[in-house]
């Protein structure tokens, strides 16, 4: 009996673990794009003190331009936003060589992703 009721309550917890990671809503951090270059010369805690992010989650982003997007899981951190497309794609070779290393020391990192995407408001018209 006792066996029985150690597998429920494991079936349970990583059922309702489940459903906790499906509910979560993608956490949404911007920072500045200069914070690529820091991102990989700097110690966690050093970054986090330069660079607090913006957390844009709850209301999207608020300026137009280029931005590099690192995704992994449910977190995605936006670097910009940038008008200089060219600029932007040398900081992602840069960002890319940084997570390289990171994936390299942790390959549960190896499923994120990064990429160069636009945002711009569009107005509905008549």
């Amino acid at each position: 009996m006792t066996r029985i009721l150690c597998i429920s309550s494991l079936t349970l917890t990583l059922l309702v673990g489940t459903a906790w990671a499906q509910s979560t809503p993608t956490k949404v951090i911007v920072y500045p794009l200069e914070a690529v270059i820091d991102s990989g010369a700097m110690s966690h805690g050093q970054f986090r003190k330069r660079y607090p992010g913006i957390d844009v989650t709850d209301f999207g982003l608020t300026d137009e331009g280029w931005y590099i997007r690192y995704t992994h899981q449910k977190l995605v951190y936006m670097f910009g936003p940038s008008d200089d497309l060219e600029y932007t794609r040398e900081l992602k070779a840069v960002l890319e060589e940084i997570r390289l290393s990171a994936v390299l020391k942790d390959s549960k990192l190896s499923s994120s992703k990064i990429e160069i995407v636009k945002f711009e408001f569009s107005f509905a018209s008549n």
